[in-house]
């Protein structure tokens, strides 16, 4: 690597140094410590139109948030509006150590995906995507500590898309703190941790409305295996949470649960077949929290939501460098009939879109998305958007 002597520093980039000037001494006393870094650059740019509003003026103008889809009743059609961003970029750090105790490795990511001012010089803020540890203790064992995707959702089912996400709606997608133990079995790995809480509870006539309640006295535990048949390749997951909260008045707490089962298809010519299914008090687990785990009715007590949700996707490919993928994702909340406020009642989203890679490493594409939420009032939305992205990974 060269490092320039030009370089007109700025905060990022003072850490970035002093990473590299710490591994570097971490690699004089200790020969058997490596480290690599790397990144990726991604530029979008999106034409779209929301029905009944001009735009959704938040999160959901940089990639699809089924919840910010606004909705009315049909009558109106927003302008097309044009955007660009490069904030879901990102940049990791790892180290590897070898030890007499077992192979000791770090992962710490970030991207830029928050605040943006378009006024000024588009800055964008860096935010935490993993810092974890993971330690080997024995050839078929590990131990994993920190932040990163939640056992509960199977990454490596995640469609090609050009979007952030690609099947928003009806996805498991999540990261957060854990702990988590891994073990090799002679068909597959078993998995489990424990992971933090976070609840969300719509008012069903107590006055109680929160998206977040942090009043868990315990984590959410997740089991998870991991296993291969020929071409087949599934995970399948459970968890048990605690849905709970205290308000200084009224408290009650209930147990929840999510199952969810994913899988890859490998077929002819490198095509492939991803598909997820899970149910369950999944609350912010599924579709970027378009739904919450319950309400709190009247008597202050909590009654869960059960959310069904899923998605499929086809993926062929033209040639080695061309290919596209056919997505379509849906979820539905079985919402108390006692809620007092107007509550998402489904949520769904198809997409088509058209990668070339020139390079293994260099992809442009483009895909279509129309992308539709529904209210318990029967209050419906829809999104168009045509979105382009270019990605290097180095």
């Amino acid at each position: 690597m060269t490092i320039h002597t030009n370089l007109k520093f700025i905060p990022w980039k003072v850490f970035f140094l002093l990473y590299l000037g710490f591994i570097s001494s971490l690699q004089a006393a200790e020969s058997n410590t490596t480290f690599s870094l790397g990144g990726m650059i991604k530029f979008d740019a999106m034409f779209s139109q929301y029905s009944d509003a001009q735009r959704a003026g938040n999160i959901g103008d940089d990639f699809l948030v089924p919840s910010t889809i606004p909705t009315g009743d049909g009558s109106a059609e927003g302008d097309v509006i044009f955007d660009t961003n490069a904030k879901f970029s990102r940049i990791w750090f790892k180290s590897s150590t070898k030890t007499g105790h077992g192979d000791v490795s770090s992962h710490i990511e970030m991207d830029f995906n928050a605040a943006n001012d378009e006024r000024i010089a588009n800055q964008a803020s860096n935010g935490l995507r993993h810092a974890y540890l993971t330690w080997e203790n024995t050839e078929s064992s590990s131990i994993l500590a920190g932040q990163t995707w939640s056992t509960f959702f199977n990454v490596s089912a995640l469609p090609e898309a050009v979007d952030f996400i690609g099947p928003t709606s009806g996805t498991i997608f999540i990261r957060q703190p854990q702990m988590r133990y891994s073990q090799k079995l002679a068909s597959g790995v078993m998995m489990f941790s424990f992971e933090n809480p976070s609840v969300s509870l719509y008012d069903a006539g107590s006055g109680f409305d929160s998206n977040q309640v942090d009043d868990s006295s315990f984590p959410d535990f997740i089991a998870r295996y991991d296993g291969k048949a020929g071409n087949f390749k599934y995970s399948t997951a459970a968890m048990l949470r605690q849905i709970s909260y205290n308000d200084g008045n009224n408290d009650d707490s209930q147990l929840g649960y999510g199952i969810t089962f994913s899988g890859v298809l490998n077929i002819a010519n490198g095509d492939d077949i991803k598909f997820m299914l899970s149910n369950g008090q999944l609350g912010r687990y599924i579709a970027l929290n378009a739904y919450r785990d319950g309400a709190v009715e009247a008597n202050g007590d909590v009654e869960l939501i059960t959310v069904l949700g899923g998605f499929v996707a086809y993926r062929h490919y033209w040639s080695d460098q061309l290919r596209s993928s056919l997505i379509y994702a849906y979820s539905q909340a079985d919402n108390p009939a006692t809620l007092v406020t107007d509550v998402s009642k489904t949520v769904n989203n198809g997409s088509l879109n058209l990668m070339y890679s020139p390079l293994k490493k260099l992809t442009f594409g483009i895909e279509y998305i129309l992308a539709q939420r529904e209210l318990e009032s029967g209050s419906k939305g829809d999104l168009n958007r045509l979105q382009f992205t270019s990605i290097w990974i180095f």
